[in-house]
């Protein structure tokens, strides 16, 4: 893994080839914790374009060096393709070194792998970019002054010449996990799966590459269960085998979950299919005294049965609060828990006991169907596709009574720390998603209508983050959702990938976090030969019900239970132990104590959230309602709560939110809005 950052200006100019050169190299040095073992910068004789590259050596120590280039063709790579080595062979064939001199702009359907790239075709004075399938690598840009400004993190384009200003729609839209925005004005997300080109007259284009494709839910399943098992078994372990290639020590992260736990579990085999007596390294971060949130003892026993080494780290509160302020800084926008602190204290134990690289679970859940509110959205149709499997399946007025029961749950099983599920979500919105229910659970965990001034909501209105969920994915996607051929759960898959996982975890417990221990994370779930035969399978194999009681023909109405990830668990059975194969989702949480009520000392959230978030600095931001900020404040300091789940206090998530955007004005030099002079 690396870090890229590129510039290609309106005209030529030879006369400043030597300050592009100084902005690239400022550049490079605001992410050097992306690559700290080399960095390298390339500028083309008429200074047009320039490209430059910071490099963390992980495969081709000795050469490797970046930028690369080929006669009249440069570029600039982050990340990994697994096939490297049969492309090698196939280019060296061929007499030359990139495949975009064999495929041109094609060469991103034979990448396997997480990549962000940018390449200049000096003879056609284009500049290609491309970002992978899932957005695993972060790709930024911006154009100012008809000049395009491209980085792997937003602070490396402030040497290049950009500077921040708030956008305040997209704030209040929460685009920067919606969509294709950030918290900046002009500054974007090159989507996943997106090639991106500005061509000789300065035309800048995005499209598309690859997407998600679910079957449609009306046609019969004509594959066996066992086929589908065995085939997703070997798909998994081909996508892990790949990842393993490696010229620098090599672990994995381990929780208590199945999905870390099946690539450790795979992992380890595969290494002793060479090596008998090959020792996988594990990493577990771990919280000793919190029986409903450690998942060290569980991690332990599952690196015993594989005969893995088991590494932990036991970040205390203090810790998990004294890295909020650098996890927001890596992460680039507002973050609404702690989970980005655990990560990055993981990363740098990791790189503390000398590794580079680390297989990680990521993906899992939106891939195979492993959140519990996703639940709500397979119950809303019968999944004709598998009546031919010969498993039972609820009738369409049980699913009904079952779905009915779960929206009444006050509050819901949710997995994401929030109290109160929202149902009254704009019709609009939901109606352009196909009437799922899974964008309410984080649309109604993020800003609200109350964080704004009066002045901004008569601007911009109201929040409606179902709406701009819907806006932000693909017209052919909500085509398929609103017209039914996709059943409702495959619908909610969708929307979770494009939204909270590229946009949210992939980022701050994810790519991000491990860059900023200087490590390098590779997400298994995330390959995209998995994906697409996953994609395939019809729902009840991914939410399994199982009848467990009841019988109609005596009027008992018959019962279910739904188990997530059911397909995952039986493809990966023999690789973890029989605790790991019955667990059931759990979310990734880091404790937060409460005071008893006798104590007068303060949690050091509490003083973190007391000391930063004053009115000073809240006006500073010149678009947040702090009458509401300082009484929510005043409230959590008082009479804080801990949810019974381990998770945050909501009034602490919101707090927490609003501390990201001090901090981020501070880092970036962002002026105060003036709110007079949005149109």
């Amino acid at each position: 893994m690396c870090g890229i950052s590129a510039i290609r200006f309106s005209s030529p100019d030879a006369a400043r080839t030597s300050t592009v050169e100084g902005q690239l190299r400022a550049s490079i040095k605001a992410m050097d914790h992306r690559g700290p073992d080399d960095s390298g910068t390339y500028v083309s004789d008429d200074g047009l374009v320039g490209l430059g590259h910071a490099r963390l050596s992980i495969i081709d120590l000795s050469g490797g060096q970046q930028p690369l280039h080929d006669e009249d063709i440069h570029a600039v790579v982050n990340g990994e393709i697994y096939d490297y080595a049969a492309m090698r062979k196939e280019l060296e064939a061929k007499g030359c070194h990139f495949k975009y001199k064999v495929h041109g702009q094609n060469l991103v359907h034979y990448l396997r792998g997480e990549f962000a790239f940018v390449l200049y075709d000096a003879k056609r004075k284009l500049l290609f970019g491309a970002r992978d399938r899932f957005g695993i690598k972060p790709f930024y840009y911006t154009v100012v002054n008809g000049c395009l400004m491209i980085a792997s993190e937003m602070k490396a384009l402030l040497p290049l010449g950009w500077k921040a200003e708030w956008d305040v729609e997209s704030i209040v839209q929460m685009g920067d996990y919606n969509d294709n925005r950030t918290i900046f004005k002009d500054v974007y997300k090159l989507p996943a799966a997106h090639l991106l080109t500005f061509s000789r007259t300065g035309q800048l284009r995005t499209r598309s590459y690859w997407d998600h494709s679910y079957p449609n839910q009306q046609v019969a399943e004509t594959r066996s269960v066992e086929e589908m098992i065995e085939t997703a078994r070997e798909k998994l372990v081909d996508s892990v085998r790949a990842r393993l290639r490696s010229d620098v020590p090599l672990g994995v992260y381990l929780s208590g979950g199945i999905d870390s736990a099946c690539v450790a579990g795979i992992a380890a085999s595969l290494l002793k299919e060479n090596d008998p007596s090959a020792k996988l390294a594990t990493f577990t971060l771990a919280f000793p005294g919190r029986e409903d949130l450690d998942e060290g003892p569980a991690a332990k026993r599952m690196a015993e049965f594989i005969g893995a080494d088991i590494h932990q780290v036991t970040p205390s509160e203090a810790d998990l609060v004294n890295y909020f302020e650098k996890s927001v800084y890596h992460a680039e926008y507002p973050l609404f828990t702690l989970h980005g602190s655990g990560k990055i204290i993981l990363a740098e134990f990791v790189r503390e006991q000398g590794y580079k690289v680390v297989l990680t679970g990521e993906g899992s859940d939106e891939t195979f169907g492993g959140y519990s509110f996703l639940t709500l959205d397979y119950l809303r149709a019968v999944d004709t596709a598998s009546r031919q499997l010969g498993i039972p399946l609820p009738e369409a007025h049980e699913l009904a009574a079952t779905l009915k029961v779960i929206e009444g749950m006050k509050p819901p099983q949710d997995h994401i720390s929030i109290s109160e599920l929202s149902f009254q979500d704009s019709h609009l919105g939901r109606s352009m998603l196909g009437g799922i229910s899974t964008h309410r659970v984080w649309s109604t965990t993020g800003v609200g209508r109350d964080l704004f001034s009066a002045e901004i909501l008569d601007k911009f209105g109201e929040p409606d983050h179902s709406l701009t969920i819907a806006e932000g994915l693909k017209p052919e996607a909500r085509a398929k959702m609103i017209s039914g051929q996709w059943h409702p759960l495959h619908s909610a898959l969708y929307t979770v990938t494009n939204t909270m996982l590229s946009n949210g975890i992939l980022n701050y417990v994810g790519e991000r976090a491990e860059m900023a221990g200087s490590i390098e994370g590779r997400p298994p779930f995330l390959d995209h030969l998995l994906v697409d035969y996953v994609n395939t399978l019809p729902p009840s194999v991914k939410i399994r019900p199982t009848l467990v009681g009841g019988d109609e023909s005596v009027s008992q109405p018959r019962r279910w239970m739904f188990t997530e990830k059911w397909i995952l668990r039986q493809a990966v059975k023999p690789f973890v132990t029989d605790e790991i194969y019955k667990v059931k989702k759990s979310q990734y949480n880091v404790p937060i104590s409460r005071p008893r009520a006798e104590e007068t000392s303060l949690t050091p959230l509490q003083v973190l959230l007391k000391t930063r978030l004053t009115q000073a600095a809240v006006a500073r931001l010149g678009w947040a309602n702090w009458g509401y900020i300082s009484n929510l404040l005043k409230e959590y300091i008082e009479s804080p709560e801990c949810p019974a789940d381990g998770g945050l206090d909501k009034r602490a998530r919101i707090l927490l939110c609003m501390l990201s955007f001090v901090i981020l004005q501070d880092y970036f030099k962002v002026p105060t809005t003036d709110v007079s002079s949005i149109v």
